[in-house]
């Protein structure tokens, strides 16, 4: 039997009847028609038409567009909250900032040292390279798997707030357990030179993962800002904590990093994680 209304068919009479008393698209079609007069409940996210409130309620759970604008609306009221935070704590940072300054000098002081007597050790260490090290080095880089954009975006899953946290450090920790794992090798820690093997097997050199890092940051971009904001959605309520506070201004700072490390912005971050990366993987 066929609907008079949708010119659908239907194989008894008490079917079609129901059809018509239920099917929201042919409801609306009687009503566009002037047969029937119905309230019509449109979601207001993907503004699907649907005949009963019951339904519009049952489709809520489960509309991706919902999800989609309420986390952005979280994330804009999250910005909203720590903006003002931002102009009431200000004094204060400036006055903590203040009173650090000469203990962050001597941690920069000792860092730095640190870090040329590194890099001094790995320079001479390649000024003297032997055959064994070299074959080595070789044999290495030849079992190193390649590095596609597809298993790059495979990982993300594993991608957790956790690491997140721990700054560039945390994203390195990802990497190599990962992505990045046996698939990269640093050979010249002074420079922050990499090797590995692009999709065809081809070795690749890339000095301060200019490339690389791109990449990587552009992988993890959006699963990194929807961890930052549901974390911060979870935060948000403890705001007036110092603590909290620092930490929702710290993980918003890490997720501007990686957008702009995304678009190949070399950033004070970009170079830490490298760093990080290369201290890990250095083979001399």
């Amino acid at each position: 039997m066929e609907c008079q209304h949708c010119k659908n068919l239907f194989k008894t009479k008490s079917i079609l009847k129901n059809h018509q008393n239920t099917a929201t698209y042919c409801k609306i079609i009687q009503q566009d028609t002037g047969i029937i007069n119905i309230k019509i409940y449109r979601c207001e996210f993907c503004n699907k038409d649907l005949s009963q409130k019951i339904d519009l309620q049952r489709h809520y759970q489960t509309c991706k567009k919902k999800d989609i604008s309420n986390l952005d609306k979280n994330y804009k009221d999250i910005i909203a909250i720590i903006e003002k935070q931002n102009i009431l704590f200000t004094e204060q940072y400036e006055q903590k900032l203040f009173f650090l300054k000469d203990e962050l000098k001597k941690k920069d002081s000792t860092i730095k040292e640190l870090q040329d007597k590194l890099e001094n050790i790995a320079v001479k260490a390649v000024s003297r390279p032997t055959t064994t090290n070299k074959t080595q080095i070789n044999n290495f880089i030849q079992q190193l798997q390649p590095i596609t954009e597809e298993k790059l975006k495979e990982s993300v899953s594993n991608l957790t707030i956790d690491h997140i946290k721990k700054g560039p450090e945390g994203y390195a920790q990802y990497a190599l357990e990962y992505p990045l794992k046996d698939k990269i090798i640093c050979v010249d820690y002074s420079r922050r030179k990499v090797k590995f093997k692009d999709k065809d097997g081809n070795v690749i050199t890339d000095p301060e993962m200019n490339g690389l890092a791109t990449k990587f940051f552009n992988s993890i971009k959006d699963k990194n800002k929807e961890l930052v904001c549901l974390y911060a959605n979870e935060l948000k309520e403890k705001i007036g904590d110092d603590d909290i506070m620092d930490t929702m201004v710290k993980i918003f700072d890490y997720k501007m990093s990686v957008d702009k490390g995304s678009e190949g912005e070399k950033t004070e971050f970009h170079h830490d994680f490298v760093r990080q990366i290369c201290s890990q993987t250095i083979k001399e």
